[in-house]
């Protein structure tokens, strides 16, 4: 079990540190887009419609690039005060069985996703002139990097559980 915990963070480390450099590209480039934009709009009352669409597809990946690690971090909004007043290792259990109920969550929104992906194959924005498949990809790549983290988070559960039995014993 340890050997296999030790990997798979290992692995998550690699794809957290990719996963931050795409966020910064990404972020970098929406304050390039919308600063133009302004300038634009406000210096030479002109403007294009790709810049915002490009800034706001950017940000629906940087969203959910970004809850990834969140999960990862344990970082997200949560009322976690019932479960913080349970013994450690019942903590254990309910922070693994609260994931595996947000995973069952992010299963529905992979396969959504994916039907959504499937259904706007033929559709292309009218400003940045891709097809919102690539737009609506970000849904079930997002699911799949949660699931990833999630996956991380209850090996690491099921670790401490572990161990606490055997201090315990």
């Amino acid at each position: 079990m340890k050997n296999l915990l030790n990997g798979y963070t290992k692995f998550m480390d690699v794809l957290e540190k990719v996963l931050r450099w795409i966020l910064g590209i990404s972020m970098a480039v929406m304050v390039a887009v919308i600063f133009y934009q302004v300038i634009l709009r406000y210096v030479f009352h002109n403007s294009n419609i790709w810049s915002e669409e490009l800034a706001r597809y950017l940000m629906c990946y940087a969203v959910l690039f970004g809850a990834a690690i969140a999960v990862r971090k344990g970082s997200h909004l949560q009322v976690d005060f019932l479960i913080n007043m349970l013994p450690e290792r019942a903590r254990c259990i309910a922070v693994t069985l609260c994931t595996l109920a947000g995973d069952a969550f992010l299963v529905f929104f992979l396969v959504y996703g994916i039907s959504l992906c499937k259904g706007t194959v033929n559709s292309i924005s009218s400003g940045t002139k891709i097809p919102m498949a690539y737009v609506y990809a970000c849904l079930p790549i997002g699911a799949v990097l949660m699931i990833l983290a999630s996956i991380e988070v209850i090996l690491k559960e099921l670790d401490k559980y572990n161990e606490l039995g055997k201090k315990g014993a």
